[in-house]
């Protein structure tokens, strides 16, 4: 049982997304976006733990991971469009650049590998937190728009340096630290 663990946290995200955009359309309470964040952002990280600890950790369940990564943030940004249209509004130009350069990471992957990218590195964990901070602040403290520029700014850096990690990989790369772990693995 306990190595279904790993999956079955993954597969939460994919109930929470839908259930941030459900409470953006019904007008649950602004806090309510608190539990589901946290939840989200700990089943990532605890999936990944627990895969390795109980020897399941495979690259389709860490590409699985990343594709329910993707989704789950494409629900959490609709329900930041219909609760903070106004500071989301000032800031599209930001929200484009970061959703370009996620499409820039897998589009490179694909080409380069035919697979979706999953580093996970220790920028794109860095990322992950960012995002539950700058999400929570938006959703659930209503804050401004500078929020999403400092969010924009960490996935610009984070997705470059996974986007150089796939130009220098001679494989689909899986859980790579950073990219100076390249180098090290090349020694």
């Amino acid at each position: 049982m306990k190595r279904h663990v790993p999956f079955l946290l993954t597969a939460l995200r994919l109930l929470l997304g839908p259930l941030a955009l459900a409470c953006a359309f019904t007008g649950a309470p602004r806090i309510i976006y608190l539990p589901i964040l946290l939840v989200g952002t700990l089943s990532d990280i605890f999936d990944g733990i627990l895969a390795r600890r109980f020897g399941v950790s495979t690259q389709a369940l860490r590409r699985f991971d990343s594709v329910t990564d993707a989704i789950y943030y494409a629900f959490v940004l609709a329900a930041l469009w219909i609760l903070c249209k106004p500071a989301i509004s000032k800031t599209l130009w930001a929200i484009a650049f970061l959703i370009l350069s996620e499409l820039a990471t897998i589009t490179v992957s694909l080409a380069r590998f035919r697979k979706y990218p999953a580093t996970h590195t220790y920028l794109a964990k860095f990322y992950g937190l960012s995002l539950l901070g700058g999400l929570t602040a938006l959703l659930a403290f209503s804050a401004p728009g500078w929020v999403v520029i400092a969010l924009m700014t960490v996935a610009l850096v984070t997705n470059a340096e996974i986007v150089l990690i796939h130009l220098a990989s001679d494989a689909p790369p899986v859980d790579v630290p950073s990219i100076f772990a390249l180098r090290e693995r090349a020694d």
